[in-house]
């Protein structure tokens, strides 16, 4: 018995007598407090909630990325494979530049060759040409010959005009040594002017018969 009433005493010392007012002031700061714990939890909900869209976003752009790297791979190996082409076609084309310089130094000796043909053909033809003598070779590499005598060219038939007759028409002699009109076994023919492109039917004219006068 004697331990409870100690106990008793002691939790009557420790007990605490608020007033009123002072549990009223209390819990109008817990509110308030409560209050600010609750806008900070929806701010800080709305937070979460952004930071999670924003995830979102980041996801689906980091998807994006990905399959943009992976085409830029394989654009990377199509320009691999298009250089490696390139790289072969250049040496070839360096090959054949080679190969044109060489048959352009082969043209240009065959056209030496060609050239020194073509001018002695040439010289022969000028040699033919003006009748030469056998023995002078001046312009073939030798020295002129002088004192050489030409000799007229038989063979080439002159060009001496064409004489025609006045009489006949024909070609080879004149008028006056016609055959026609000096042979009488040839007989003569008359010849009258017409205009051109006309044909003459009845030379003698039209026949003419006599009338009594009426």
């Amino acid at each position: 018995m004697a331990m409870g009433e100690y106990t008793s005493e002691d939790e009557s010392e420790n007990e605490v007598n608020f007033t009123f007012d002072e549990l009223q002031n209390a819990y109008e700061i817990l509110y308030v407090e409560y209050e600010n714990v609750c806008l900070k939890n929806k701010t800080l909900n709305k937070n979460a909630i952004s930071m999670s869209n924003e995830l979102e976003i980041l996801k689906s752009e980091n998807s994006k990325h990905i399959s943009e790297i992976e085409s830029l791979k394989n654009k990377n190996s199509f320009y691999m494979n298009e250089i490696d082409v390139l790289n072969v076609s250049s040496k070839l084309s360096i090959d054949f530049i080679e190969e044109n310089d060489k048959l352009k130094i082969k043209i240009y000796a065959l056209r030496k060759t060609f050239s020194k043909f073509s001018n002695s053909s040439d010289k022969l033809d000028n040699l033919l040409g003006l009748q030469r003598c056998v023995f002078d070779k001046a312009g073939l590499g030798y020295e002129e010959m002088k004192n050489v005598k030409h000799f007229k060219n038989f063979f080439v038939k002159k060009n001496e005009p064409q004489i025609c007759c006045n009489y006949c028409g024909r070609l080879g002699h004149i008028s006056t040594y016609c055959i026609f009109r000096n042979n009488l076994c040839y007989g003569k023919t008359r010849k009258i002017w017409v205009p051109k492109g006309t044909f003459v039917t009845n030379l003698k004219g039209p026949k003419f018969k006599w009338v009594p006068k009426a």
